[in-house]
């Protein structure tokens, strides 16, 4: 009875650990595919985001820009209803 490992045993080990190998080879090829496909779909939602705050920021640029105008207007009607001796109603 001898301990020692044979030629046969050495390579029948070597042979399962190339089976490991490749078959750890192939999930983490899987794993890589689908963080890819994660990397795109978080691309898009970030690129969606940044359209609607893009947007919004627009949005309250011209917001801001009619208020003041508005202001302008009122200020404007006031005096001519100081001058006319028309009311005009208090906004």
């Amino acid at each position: 009875m001898s301990n020692m490992a044979t030629r046969n045993d050495i390579d029948e080990v070597i042979g399962i650990v190339k089976d490991f190998m490749s078959q750890v080879s192939v999930q983490f090829d899987e794993v890589n595919s689908r963080l890819d496909t994660l990397d795109k779909k978080y691309d898009s939602l970030v690129n969606t985001i940044d359209g609607f705050i893009s947007r919004i920021d627009k949005y309250e640029t011209e917001q801001a820009s009619r208020d003041h105008q508005f202001e302008k207007l009122l200020s404007w009607a006031r005096k001519v209803s100081e001058k006319t001796g028309v009311p005009l109603e208090n906004l």
